[in-house]
């Protein structure tokens, strides 16, 4: 039970750590966004910001899931096994 709780807050602080990365990419467009509106940057410069912002957010979202997944996967396997094991070993 306790590989499984520890399992569980790693994986939830994985996916805050997401969830405050892109967080962050909102923020940044937020700003982005107000600058433009105050006339400080360009419209032109601003979009082209806001797509390199939502690039990168895409690009870091894809790849962080996809090891997430990848954890998850690997997690899963393992605790499984645990499970066969003792299974095993007390004859049920």
């Amino acid at each position: 039970m306790a590989i499984e709780q520890m399992t569980l807050t790693m994986k939830s602080l994985f996916y805050e750590r997401l969830f405050l990365l892109n967080r962050c990419f909102d923020q940044v467009m937020e700003i982005l966004e107000q600058f433009q509106q105050d006339e400080v940057i360009h419209e032109v410069f601003a979009n082209d910001r806001k797509r390199a912002v939502e690039g990168l957010r895409a690009d870091l979202s894809h790849v962080l899931t996809g090891m997430l997944h990848q954890k998850e996967l690997e997690a899963s396997v393992a605790l499984t096994r645990k499970q066969i094991e003792a299974e095993g070993k007390d004859g049920k």
